[in-house]
């Protein structure tokens, strides 16, 4: 016969977290908005000072709330890029791990070769314009190794940017810091800084083109190109 398993209760904490987070979501309290005081937090739950300041603690941790001294915390909109950068620490372990590598370049691969044929298919004529400028940036830069990798890291920046949408633009910004400002170029520099021009060269034509397709391709080519020119440290 199986033993019973126990049940731990959540701690108070948490659950007065729960049910602030609860009242945000069904717009109780909505950004700008600022929340009682400790005391009557206290009242309102039922539980201690102690819980009560775990709780607003781990909102402000998540980007909910801001709490300033002498002010009761006001509920803030959450911003993407804060919610990635919690992940951080869990990344550094997962490349840390023998295959961690590998799929992060796979999760970059799929990424940005689904940005490419997004902004194909809905680039207007600024869009492009600013693409074309964060290309020219990067044809100049051909040869110097800090400022080629700033100019292309800035290209790939401008395609979510284009998207308007600013999870992809925070999942880009987190890929950038996880893995791209951690490689180590191996071979022959000037050759790749050129390879990896003429790649933004014919993405950014079929971006051009209006071709989804081709720029998923294309860029899922480019982005296979780069990993093998690189490595990250162990």
């Amino acid at each position: 016969m199986a033993q019973p398993r126990r049940i731990i209760a959540k701690r108070l904490s948490d659950q007065v977290e729960t049910a602030l987070v609860s009242m945000i979501q069904s717009g109780d309290y909505v950004p700008g908005d600022r929340l009682p005081s400790e005391r009557d937090l206290m009242a309102m739950f039922d539980v201690g000072r102690t819980s009560i300041r775990e709780a607003l603690f781990a909102l402000q941790r998540k980007g909910v709330v801001k709490i300033n001294r002498g002010d009761r915390p006001r509920v803030i909109e959450p911003e993407p890029a804060q919610l990635i950068a919690d992940f951080s620490d869990v990344v550094a372990v997962v490349l840390s791990r023998p295959s961690g590598i590998l799929h992060f370049n796979q999760a970059r691969w799929f990424f940005e070769a689904s940005v490419a044929r997004q902004v194909a298919e809905m680039a207007q004529a600024d869009d492009l314009a600013a693409l074309d400028e964060a290309l020219d940036a990067n044809r100049e830069a051909i040869g110097n190794v800090d400022d080629f990798a700033a100019t292309d890291i800035a290209f790939h920046k401008t395609m979510a940017v284009i998207t308007g949408n600013p999870i992809v633009l925070s999942v880009h910004d987190a890929l950038v810091e996880w893995v791209m400002l951690r490689r180590i170029m191996r071979g022959d520099i000037l050759a790749s800084n050129r390879a990896s021009y003429a790649g933004h060269v014919a993405i950014t034509g079929a971006i051009h083109a209006g071709d989804g397709e081709a720029a998923y391709r294309l860029m899922a080519d480019h982005i296979a190109r780069a990993d093998s020119e690189y490595e990250l440290p162990h």
